[in-house]
């Protein structure tokens, strides 16, 4: 599988961390908005953690992943 692209993301949320702790750190505080994308970025890192943990991207299990996913998706 091309997880090229997950790499790419969880750099941009390791950047994005960062410049939101040196903006906290400067300013004292973090808006909601920057919460918020901290948050996000958090969670994604945790998320992709806990997939690399658990093998859910080896080719193998990619199927099964994303048959969990049609399965459990809903539109709203």
């Amino acid at each position: 599988m091309n997880d090229n692209w997950l790499d790419d993301v969880a750099e941009t949320c390791t950047v994005t961390l960062t410049v939101l702790h040196k903006k906290a750190e400067t300013r004292g505080q973090l808006s909601h908005a920057d919460q918020t994308m901290t948050n996000l970025c958090l969670g994604y890192l945790y998320l992709l953690n806990v997939c690399d943990k658990n093998k859910l991207f080896e080719d193998d299990s990619i199927l099964g992943l994303t048959e969990i996913i049609k399965e459990k998706t809903t539109i709203h």
